[in-house]
């Protein structure tokens, strides 16, 4: 530590920059980057000090991780150290057994290491987190999350790294860096209002529910204070034409779009934007359904096998199959193909202008590859978008990605916006420091959002909040907060209830999530009446359709048929629907027992416990518990056993298990240190100590 004093000591001698400010940001890059773009690294650096009133402190090294975490931590303490901008190669951070921090996250460890990881910065802006090193890959470092350090993401500084792609052949990396630098630094002498929000809906996203897409929009002229004319959000679904890839790219290259949220399904190299050419023609519905059978024909190895089962399983003539071998017919297929989604290749020379972009979608912020999707909207050249949110690996489709925006159209930068909401997964990409011109209208998030957010309020008081406030994005904070905070059961119980009843689709779609995970035998009633309104969002009914499978089969068919008003569903399709929830619910019953009673295969029984990290069912409890306890048992199944109840948090079960766990006595080593990771995770985020 004393040695790396002296450097900073040094450093800082030769490049802070001084102002009278209490805050500062590092701009954080490596000496060969540095070498290429100096002008422009100080150039983005004056313009900070200048217009944003905050000391810079230019940090050149080859960089390991943990030399950046410790002076990034240090810096934090002694020098007041708001976020950090990592530009150029910096390492890339691997965590593994943290699947928990994650949204949706939860490959199986054995996989190959660089795919079953999660490429994290968190690991230098969270400093409650710590890590164990494993192993180094060239920039990859591979790291344990460790019991030791919080299980909870809670950031102490922003970070957003500006790293271009490497693909293009006109540009080198360096070049892409500068441009970028030089463009943040020039937007910083105009700061433009935020009244222009766009937002997209993909297919499959959100169950493609209307109702989730109009009050979405309701949300976002509230979050935004906007007031039409002088302020606007549009809307843009899949489905509005037959191919809507260019419609949406050219609405993302208009720069007076100042906020876009992208829903859609997403890889490292593509945008999912469309499943297949959208129409209500028969004849488009018949094309379509020809050419997946010809894509099916051309993978298979066995071509008249195939054939014949296509034709058998779809009802379909042979006739249909014809033209998968003409080479023509492939190109033209192709073409189709490639037309319903944003890929890599359609993003050479686009030049994206919405300033700030959200990419709710799962691997676009991947930055552990040379190129994603990420850094064609925010780096590509002649781009002017400043910022970019993007996904290094899988997300869940509901989740709140947009908390707090309206603290944008306050004038709050980016970065510390950003700061608020991350996950495990979730970065930053491009200039932290970016901010528009402070609206003079309130926006929720600043008035009361924030203080909520930030523990101002009592899960108590946020109750109220939550009955009553006008504000559906303040009800909403509530919520976040009482699930994230509250350690009676009692107030995770009323506000489950209070979210299902409430107006704002988003806010009953997460209390229906949450319900999923809770249990509490006395919550049927109200899941059944929910699931059953004809008036609810296909959303909310998916999550309310999971939820059965945590009660008996007995009770979900008694609560359904209360709930039924024998007008909709169809007694057909009501007597279909309750027969396919219960038979469901007695195949995990089922599995369950054998579980209980030691029968069947391992691998069944191991994928049984390892089902329990989504499904939480409360009947799963008792025999994870014994299996634990039995020293005969199988070791895998013990230290999946132990890890799956980790993901108890809002079992209304959660301090019984946090109790029996505590109580088992184990002589295993690493089943010990499961249970104490799964202790610690109880403790952050179910509030058991």
């Amino acid at each position: 530590m004393k040695r790396l004093l002296i450097i900073l000591s040094l450093l800082f001698t030769a490049v802070t920059l001084q102002a009278r400010c209490k805050t500062a940001v590092a701009v954080v890059i490596d000496s060969a980057t540095y070498a290429q773009t100096e002008t422009s690294v100080q150039r983005y650096a004056d313009a900070i000090k200048q217009y944003d009133r905050k000391n810079v402190l230019i940090l050149v090294a080859d960089w390991t991780p943990e030399r950046l975490r410790d002076t990034l931590q240090l810096l934090h303490r002694t020098k007041g150290l708001e976020g950090a901008v990592l530009v150029g190669d910096i390492p890339v951070p691997m965590i593994r057994r943290a699947h928990h921090l994650c949204t949706a996250f939860k490959m199986n460890p054995a996989m190959p290491i660089k795919r079953s990881s999660v490429p994290s910065d968190r690991f230098y802006d969270c400093f409650s987190l710590r890590f164990d090193f494993i192993s180094r890959d060239g920039r990859l470092y591979y790291y344990n999350l460790s019991p030791q350090g919080a299980q909870r993401v809670r950031c102490d500084i922003y970070t957003a790294r500006i790293k271009p792609s490497k693909a293009d052949p006109e540009h080198s990396f360096t070049d892409l860096v500068g441009e970028f630098l030089d463009k943040a630094a020039e937007a910083k002498k105009s700061r433009e209002p935020l009244d222009e929000v766009f937002h997209f809906g993909g297919h499959g996203n959100s169950s493609e529910s209307f109702n989730a897409r109009i009050d979405e929009e309701r949300a976002f002229y509230e979050q935004f204070a906007l007031k039409e004319p002088q302020g606007r959000v549009r809307f843009l679904n899949f489905d509005e034409d037959r191919f809507t890839r260019t419609r949406l790219m050219a609405t993302l290259a208009d720069p007076a779009v100042d906020f876009a949220h992208i829903h859609s399904h997403g890889a490292v190299d593509a945008q999912y934007i469309s499943k297949e050419p959208y129409t209500y023609m028969t004849g488009e519905h018949i094309n379509n359904v020809k050419s997946a059978l010809r894509a099916r024909m051309r993978r298979s190895k066995d071509k008249e096998s195939t054939a014949a089962e296509l034709c058998q399983s779809f009802d379909v003539p042979a006739s249909w199959l014809e033209g998968w071998d003409d080479a023509e017919v492939s190109r033209a297929d192709s073409v189709r193909a490639a037309s319903v989604d944003i890929t890599l290749e359609d993003l050479d020379g686009y030049k994206p202008g919405a300033k700030v972009i959200l990419l709710d979608a799962c691997f676009n912020g991947a930055f552990l590859h040379d190129d994603y999707v990420a850094s064609r909207y925010a780096f590509a050249h002649g781009s002017r978008t400043l910022a970019v949110t993007a996904n290094s690996v899988n997300i869940i489709q509901d989740h709140w990605k947009n908390e707090l925006a309206g603290l944008l159209g306050s004038g709050v930068c980016v970065g510390e916006w950003a700061r608020n909401y991350m996950t495990l997964e979730s970065h930053l990409f491009g200039d932290p420091t970016y901010s528009f011109a402070p609206s003079k209208a309130k926006s929720p998030d600043s008035q009361r959002g924030k203080a909520i957010h930030d523990g101002r309020y009592s899960p108590e008081k946020c109750l109220q909040i939550l009955s009553g406030d006008p504000s559906m994005n303040v009800r909403l904070e509530a919520f976040y907060y009482i699930m994230r905070e509250a350690s009676d059961i009692s107030i995770i119980d009323q506000a489950l209830r209070k979210g299902l009843d409430d107006p704002y689709e988003m806010l009953r779609r997460m209390a229906a999530r949450y319900s999923e995970n809770y249990g509490a035998p006395d919550m049927l009633e109200a899941i059944a009446g929910h699931y059953l309104d004809p008036q609810e969002g296909s959303r909310v009914r998916y999550h309310l359709l999971n939820a059965f499978s945590l009660y008996p089969a007995e009770s979900v068919e008694k609560a359904l048929r209360s709930a039924w008003d024998g007008i909709w569903p169809t007694a057909e399709d009501f007597e279909a629907g309750v027969k396919r929830i219960c038979n469901s619910i007695r195949s995990s019953d089922a599995d369950l027992s054998a579980l209980a009673k030691g029968e069947g295969s391992e691998k069944d029984r191991t994928f049984t416990v390892s089902h329990q990290r989504n499904a939480c069912i409360p009947a799963a409890i008792d025999p994870m518990i014994a299996v634990i306890s039995n020293e005969n048992s199988p070791q895998d199944l013990r230290l999946k056993a132990a890890e799956a109840l980790g993901w108890y948090t809002h079992s209304f079960r959660r301090q019984e298990i946090y109790e029996r766990l505590k109580a088992v006595k184990v002589t295993d080593s690493a089943l010990a240190d499961e249970i104490y990771r799964t202790l610690r995770r109880l403790e952050d985020n179910a509030h058991t100590k």
